[in-house]
């Protein structure tokens, strides 16, 4: 299989695919060499033993002069080379039946090697099939080599050099074997005990070159570890016990730090942990969610493994562009090790000018197929550029803007939202978020200076303006948010719709403020449907309601308070007893409920009502009083309390028990602490009680 998608954190160091070809002479005439004169058709043939103890590879290549001679200059070669394992033993080639003479050279990688054959001069025309033989075996666990071949698993190159559709490689395992290579085009075909996998489209133009890993899982030393919630199965080389004390403990210290630097709870996706020469060859160790594992190296290195379990949480699902999630699953990992007090190498800034450098937008392709250069600028600037934009936080900003990133939040709603404007973060959304969650300045220019391509830097200038613009509005509407339509046209970066949002809302914002400052002023809460209704608006139509609605909040919002004010002052025995005829305190209450629900006609006319009967309660108190005097002839005993030191004794006698009568000059009444006013009997004379309105329930009699 190819690589899946993944992270890869060092560059591989590999030898050229391709034919070592010792150059050709000339019989007479000025010196001269063959360029691309030679055309190459190959076969490999690579089978691991049942027994496990080593690899037997044959190749067979078919080369062919197709240099034409020039006057008195003839082209020819005396010997061809291919690659093989650095350890490879009993390397022989024949041709024709007679053996050639082989010799083994060294290259730049530690783990390949050329196998040199030389022969008598093959002119123009002229083909040659040599056969080649050799067996691999394997090296020790952590040695330079990556050849790996011991019981129930091996690690190998397997090559094959050849013009395009001319080439063949074949891996023979026995059936109880899983096969991985980084090549996705090998075919299965099973016979009997043993599967053989066929490639026949080339890597690039000289071949085809893969590492193959070859698995029996029923051989692999397992170990289960119990970590925040979660088991996972490590899976390592048999006897390496070393790199299973050491992911486990690993593991167990830096899954919960994983957790918290990412601020979110370990999502799962994973059961098992795979120890693999394959990233040390690739460069790159993996995430593979189709089969639930994480491949790592045999190397003992906690910055790969937080790497790799961090794209739990970031990976191309929820960040959308490769160097962003690369870049911050890298810087994750290191603060991941500094927290749990290991040691990392982090990556160094690479040349920008360099020949290899490009913008990251601009690097998008699989691992492995370009070249590894290329590759390792890639991870490096990515790692650089997060790390400038958001490794200078504290714990508490950068796992705020972390955790939105891969929630896929907008900067331009409320923190932890989980349903307006989400969507897979790219370099936008996570420059909106950099500026707005984490308060960082110049990141801008660090985006420009190691990711943005020339057309996506010249839409920086336009959103520069729509923010500065975007900042005065959310000033204007207090806490509120922005409205919804508006907020999305910033999320999606169109500046246009933007600018004619905020032309519709003209005025709104100020108005929104305006609401906010009266309830602040009145001691009240804004009505829930009135902020709903400025903050989910979305086009022309609810912008321009906004201009009626809320002037009309703000004004009824003061209204109200007004009233409740009203209700609730200090008054004189003969105003409170008015006031308590009037009703002025149902009234308020009523406002104030109204308001809440966000019933703003019936809130102002309550309102104006508690006002308006506030103003004439003293006369009303000193009308009844004198009412009551005359039809009495006696002594009037007035018990006029405030509203809040009546309610608290009402209280009090709620939870001493039930309420026993009073008698006042002779005549039972209800409780004084109910009606608030005691009043003699005046022979059959019907007596206004707290709560009847009788301004609602219009005139009533009251006999002398």
């Amino acid at each position: 299989m190819s690589p899946p998608p993944a992270s890869r954190r060092r560059p591989a160091l590999l030898a050229l695919l391709g034919a070592g070809l010792v150059g050709a002479l000339v019989l007479a005439g000025p010196a001269a060499v063959a360029d691309e004169g030679l055309t190459e058709e190959s076969h490999s043939r690579y089978e691991l033993l049942a027994s496990g103890s080593e690899v037997r590879a044959t190749v067979t290549t078919t080369i062919g002069n197709v240099t034409p001679d020039r006057g008195l200059t003839y082209y020819f070669y005396t010997s061809y080379a291919i690659p093989v394992p650095a350890g490879a033993e009993r390397v022989r080639a024949t041709s024709g039946g007679a053996p050639l003479s082989v010799s083994l050279e060294s290259t730049e990688d530690p783990s390949t090697r050329y196998a040199v054959a030389s022969f008598a001069p093959l002119r123009y025309g002229r083909t040659r099939t040599i056969e080649w033989s050799f067996d691999v075996p394997g090296e020790p666990v952590r040695s330079k080599d990556y050849t790996r071949v011991g019981d129930g698993f091996a690690t190998f190159a397997a090559s094959g050099v050849g013009d395009v559709g001319r080439t063949t490689v074949e891996v023979v395992l026995p059936a109880s074997m899983t096969f991985d290579a980084t090549s996705d085009s090998f075919a299965e075909k099973r016979t009997g005990k043993t599967v053989t996998y066929t490639a026949t489209e080339n890597s690039d133009k000289d071949g085809i070159w893969a590492v193959v890993s070859a698995r029996d899982p029923k051989k692999a030393d397992e170990k289960r570890v119990d970590v925040a919630g979660t088991t996972l199965t490590l899976q390592s080389f048999p006897g390496d016990k070393k790199w299973t004390t050491f992911v486990s403990r690993k593991l167990t210290k830096g899954l919960p730090a994983l957790e918290d630097v990412v601020g979110r709870p370990w999502p799962g996706g994973l059961e098992t942990i795979r120890e693999d020469v394959s990233p040390k060859v690739l460069g790159y160790a993996w995430f593979d969610p189709g089969k639930d594992e994480i491949v790592i190296p045999e190397d003992l290195d906690d910055v790969t493994l937080y790497h790799e379990l961090g794209h739990a949480w970031l990976n191309p699902d929820r960040l959308k562009e490769r160097w962003l999630s690369e870049g911050m699953t890298e810087v994750v990992a290191h603060r991941v090790v500094a927290r749990t007090g290991g040691t990392s190498d982090p990556w160094r800034a690479p040349d920008r000018g360099s020949d290899v450098a490009l913008p990251l937008s601009d690097w998008e392709a699989s691992p492995g197929e370009l070249d590894a250069d290329v590759e390792a600028y890639g991870y490096a600037a990515s790692y650089t550029a997060v790390q400038r934009l958001i490794g200078g936080l504290d714990d508490n900003a950068f796992t705020a803007v972390v955790s939105a990133s891969q929630a896929g939040e907008s900067a331009y709603e409320r923190p932890g939202s989980t349903d307006e404007n989400h969507g897979r973060t790219d370099w936008r959304r996570f420059l909106d978020l950099v500026e707005t969650r984490g308060d960082v300045a110049g990141a801008p220019k660090v985006l420009r200076t190691w990711v943005l391509t020339g057309d996506q830097q010249a839409k920086l200038k336009a959103r520069s303006a729509a923010r500065d613009a975007y900042a005065a509005l959310d000033e204007a509407d207090g806490a509120w948010e922005p409205p919804l339509g508006l907020r999305t046209a910033m999320t999606d970066w169109e500046f246009g719709d933007a600018k004619a949002a905020r032309s519709a809302l003209d005025g709104a914002a100020a108005d929104a403020g305006a609401v906010q400052a009266a309830a602040d002023a009145a001691g009240l809460e804004v009505p829930a449907t009135v902020r709903a209704a400025y903050e989910d608006a979305s086009d022309d139509a609810q912008y321009a309601e906004l201009a009626t609605l809320l002037p009309r909040a703000a004004d009824v919002t003061t209204q109200v308070g007004e009233a409740v004010r009203a209700a609730e002052a200090d008054r004189d025995p003969v105003s409170g007893l008015g006031a308590s005829v009037l009703g002025v305190e149902r009234s308020a209450e009523r406002a104030r409920d109204d308001l809440a629900a966000g019933d703003l006609d019936d809130a102002a006319a309550h309102a104006g009502a508690a006002s308006d009967r506030a103003g004439v309660a003293t006369a009303a108190g000193a009308g009844l009083v004198v009412l009551v005097l005359a039809a009495g002839g006696g002594v009037v005993t007035l018990v006029v309390r405030g509203r809040r030191r009546a309610r608290r004794r009402a209280q009090e006698a709620a939870a001493a028990g039930p309420a026993q009568p009073s008698v006042v000059a002779g005549s039972v009444v209800e409780d004084p602490l109910e009606q608030g006013v005691v009043l003699p009997a005046a022979g059959d004379a019907e007596v206004p009680r707290r709560g009847a309105d009788p301004f609602e329930a219009g005139p009533r009699q009251h006999p002398l």
